[in-house]
């Protein structure tokens, strides 16, 4: 691991885990100890932080990435995969473009926000949550060609998964995402070789930045056994193979579930082996620091690094 910050059992981690702890402030705090340049930005009642790096890290002739993980959490939760892990990831990712540096750093195209109010989705609908708003935000500054990466739950595993969240949609927009989905495919397989699978997940900030009209990729980690029962029931793997899956009304119920994140009555019993262990951790006070896993931490540094990579010509 690159830095003692990004071991899950580290001292900084946990303490980030901590109940009542302000999270929008530790991160701002963190970023500040490291001089590297942020914002908090309040919209519509909810706090983001934006990291923007220096002039020299921009060419207009490559594609914007921006690279999205919510810091808020479930009440009375510890939430050390959901989300807390994504946003170490990327704290890591900032330290390592702010510091002085050499290609394939040197112009990156990379801006980072951490955002606040994911989780009020739940509640408060589509546009309660954080990410509605600061994607309205963007369109209306005209700032929606970027390729938008979102990362939620991805301290526990070895497997990549990208989501397949929206990819139903019509018209410019489905387009735009197939699009995106298609580059995040090859950069899966740049990073984890055959240790990837496009699937089903639950929606996370990229619920409301396509409420608002940007297109986002989510991607998430799961250990290989779960997402191979999850596959199965879907009737899907990596790569072009297919594979029988359930039968088309348990599919249907299976992929609700994951839509809503929300498993239990809403699952057929027999679907239930399905539903990775991983996702039933989420919004519990089990969703803590010792279910973490080193390999998902490598593998996301990895994932981090190459978008940072990556120049995509403006069309």
């Amino acid at each position: 691991m690159a830095h003692s910050d990004g071991n899950p059992a580290s001292s900084i981690f946990t303490a980030f885990l901590a109940p009542g702890i302000d999270r929008c402030e530790f991160i701002s705090a963190w970023l500040r100890a490291r001089k590297i340049p942020h914002a908090v930005v309040e919209l519509a009642g909810k706090s983001h932080i934006v990291v923007r790096f220096s002039s020299d890290s921009y060419d207009p002739r490559f594609r914007m990435k921006t690279l999205v993980a919510h810091y808020d959490r479930a009440d009375g939760t510890p939430g050390a995969n959901d989300n807390s892990a994504a946003c170490f990831q990327l704290m890591l990712l900032a330290e390592r473009l702010a510091s002085p540096r050499a290609e394939p750093y040197v112009t990156h195209n990379v801006r980072i926000f951490f955002t606040d109010g994911e989780e009020a989705a739940g509640t408060e609908g589509i546009a309660g949550q954080g990410a509605f708003a600061l994607g309205s935000g963007l369109r209306k500054l005209k700032m929606t060609e970027d390729d938008v990466y979102v990362f939620d739950a991805c301290g526990r595993g070895d497997t990549l998964i990208l989501s397949t969240a929206g990819l139903k949609n019509k018209g410019s927009m489905g387009e735009r995402l197939r699009l995106l989905h298609e580059r995040s495919a090859v950069l899966a397989r740049s990073v984890a070789g055959e240790n990837w699978m496009s699937l089903h997940t639950p929606y996370s900030d990229n619920a409301g930045f396509l409420a608002s009209g940007i297109a986002s990729q989510v991607f998430t980690v799961l250990p290989r056994s779960e997402a191979d029962a999850l596959a199965q029931a879907l009737g899907k793997s990596d790569g072009d193979k297919k594979r029988e899956g359930t039968n088309p009304h348990e599919k249907k119920a299976l992929e609700r579930a994951l839509t809503k994140n929300r498993y239990g009555k809403d699952t057929a019993e027999s679907l239930d082996p399905a539903i990775p262990e991983t996702w039933k951790l989420m919004h519990t006070a089990n969703d803590s620091a010792d279910t973490l896993t080193a390999q998902a931490f490598i593998l996301m540094e990895k994932l981090m690094d190459e978008i940072a990579r990556q120049k995509k010509t403006v069309t």
